[in-house]
């Protein structure tokens, strides 16, 4: 049986635009200027926060210094989040989960975001009605960030499914590759911020604008 994947931002929630804001927010009280598009889809998009920190800020950030400033960037975009009236499931992604909910497939996320965010995540998009919070595999420090493939193969292991025989859903340069080097049977491209020829030219098997088409969908996990 065919297991399913999804990161998070960018992939289940068009909301890169709010992390984007934050970052910018942020980084302009932090280094005195705001980063560019291309910056952050090279250099924070999909990568764990402790990376993205200790590169622009250009030193080492210690687990207590880490936590407050995640937590500062965090807040940041929430609030932006929740206050755009925006901040909802991609289309299709509800008929598509209660699919795979009838149909008793392992599923679970494996997102770069910490803690707090997942709760806020299932708090206001009602995730746990299709996942189980216990089963997200997000990041809390233990594991390399994106493209490192140890996020997506823990992912596997808490579900109970073989990698090769997992579909991973991502959007970013690094989450493809990361998903590639996990071994997964199939990574799907998600349009959210970089368009079909670079997502094919970065891995991904297959890509979609949205979860629209079901019975795409569908057949991927049928396949042998």
């Amino acid at each position: 049986m065919r297991g399913v994947i999804f990161d998070f931002n960018g992939t289940m929630v068009f909301d890169e635009k709010f992390h984007l804001m934050a970052w910018r927010k942020f980084f302009a009280e932090k280094i005195g200027r705001e980063i560019s598009d291309e910056e952050y889809q090279k250099h924070i998009q999909g990568v764990n926060v402790d990376v993205i920190l200790e590169e622009y800020l250009g030193k080492k950030v210690s687990s207590e210094e880490l936590a407050e400033l995640t937590e500062e960037k965090e807040k940041i975009y929430r609030k932006l989040a929740l206050d755009s009236g925006e901040f909802k499931l991609v289309d299709g992604l509800k008929n598509f989960l209660d699919e795979l909910k009838k149909n008793k497939i392992p599923r679970t996320i494996a997102t770069a975001a910490g803690f707090e965010n997942v709760k806020f995540f299932f708090k206001n998009l009602n995730l746990s009605a299709w996942f189980n919070i216990e089963y997200v595999v997000f990041d809390d420090g233990t594991l390399p960030g994106k493209p490192a493939p140890d996020i997506f193969l823990k992912a596997a292991e808490v579900i109970g499914a073989e990698i090769s025989d997992c579909i991973i859903f991502e959007d970013s340069r690094s989450g493809i590759k990361a998903a590639k080097r996990s071994g997964a049977y199939k990574v799907i491209g998600i349009t959210s911020t970089l368009d079909e020829k670079t997502l094919r030219e970065r891995g991904a098997a297959e890509v979609i604008d949205d979860y629209t088409n079901l019975k795409f969908l569908t057949e991927l996990l049928k396949e042998d």
